[in-house]
């Protein structure tokens, strides 16, 4: 069976490396209305670094887009938020955000759109544009956003990034941004995943690497000095890794579950909101996925969602926008995280699509511009 892929994206607020009151948004509470409930897909995980317009891939590669627009990040050729779903592009094979920029890969080829401040776009300059155009890039087999940048995986196995540099964490030798896509040291790498100014790379053999911003101690270093060239974390046993904007989820190969970084909201679902310099041990085992965003952290154990951190928009799925700082169980069956910022979207058993949290331009895609904090089935379009 094809894949689909729902995918959340925006505009990461607050610049500053300190977590403060930028981050929160107003809490609203509304009724939940009767949806129909969407057509049964067969989804699959994009992580994303922001969380205000949402992008849905179907089966027959066709890309939908609803919510924020602001920087023509939907490749439509105008700036207009759209509050209802929109086909924005076809033949898609993969897609990708950063916090307003939206990529896809067409044929093996590296499409981008929206905001460029810093040449996350990868098109060799800075300026913004509203419709898709063609990086250049080819044999592409995976993609991976972060704030205001991309990384990707060729066929070959080689690594290259294009955007915001600040802490050289694409590990280039200067700390600047870079405006075209550039060729990375790192090799035989798996997964990539990219948090604000730090990334973290699993490689084939299972061992974690990361570089990049770690004033939170976010690399997993055992400390908090910037790095400037990957580092071997963990020599073995990673099977997998999602990041948030400071903070980080691994699973090993005994099922464990650990965590690392910044905790101001209790995201590393330890009990505590002490920031961690080293992976901790949540006691968590047997999980079949695991998430994380912004400041929030999510598993699957026997097809229910558990969820830990800020919970500012309801996003934890609760029922509440009480932070969490340990795991707690939803009593919400799914089978698959989508995507979400300081929301969450998840895919249920059926194939249909269920979202909670943040929704000020609709991006949950439930047809209103009410906040969620109980999962609310997403509308067919």
């Amino acid at each position: 069976m094809k894949k689909s892929t729902l995918i959340l994206a925006g505009l990461l607020v607050s610049t500053s490396f300190t977590a403060s009151a930028d981050f929160i948004f107003q809490q609203r509470i509304a009724p939940v209305e009767d949806q129909e409930v969407s057509s049964p897909t067969s989804g699959s995980r994009v992580e994303c670094t922001a969380g205000w317009f949402s992008l849905y891939l179907k089966s027959d590669k066709t890309l939908w887009a609803t919510g924020r627009n602001d920087f023509g990040q939907f490749g439509l050729g105008h700036t207009s938020d759209q509050k209802n779903w929109v086909q924005i592009a076809d033949n898609v094979s993969a897609a990708a955000c950063s916090s307003i920029a939206s990529y896809i890969v067409k044929e093996g080829e590296v499409w981008s759109s929206g905001h460029n401040s810093v040449g996350q776009l990868g098109l060799g300059d800075t300026t913004n544009i509203s419709s898709f155009q063609n990086t250049g890039l080819t044999d592409v087999v995976s993609i991976e956003a972060g704030y205001n940048s991309a990384y990707v995986i060729k066929e070959d196995g080689s690594v290259w990034a294009a955007g915001f540099n600040t802490f050289n964490q694409m590990g280039l030798g200067a700390a600047e941004n870079q405006p075209s896509f550039q060729l990375l040291s790192v090799t035989n790498v798996k997964k990539i995943s990219a948090g604000y100014a730090s990334v973290m790379y699993l490689k084939n053999d299972g061992s974690l690497w990361s570089n990049g911003h770690n004033s939170y101690g976010q690399l997993g270093l055992n400390n908090k000095t910037h790095q400037t060239t990957p580092s071997e974390v963990i020599s073995s046993g990673v099977t997998d890794i999602v990041t948030g904007d400071f903070h980080s989820l691994i699973t090993k190969s005994d099922g464990s579950v650990w965590t690392v970084g910044y905790n101001i909201y209790g995201q590393l679902g330890l009990g505590n909101t002490t920031d961690q310099s080293t992976f901790q041990n949540t006691g968590v085992n047997s999980v079949s996925e695991i998430y994380a965003n912004g400041y929030s952290s999510y598993f699957i154990k026997e097809g229910v969602i558990w969820s830990s951190g800020n919970n500012s928009s309801g996003q934890l799925g609760l029922g509440s926008q009480s932070n969490q700082s340990t795991f707690q169980d939803t009593g919400f069956s799914a089978v698959k995280f989508i995507s979400g910022y300081v929301s969450s979207v998840v895919e249920k058993s059926d194939g249909s699509i269920w979202s909670s949290g943040e929704n000020s331009y609709g991006q949950l895609g439930i047809g209103s511009l009410s906040i969620k904090t109980t999962y609310e089935a997403v509308p067919v379009f």
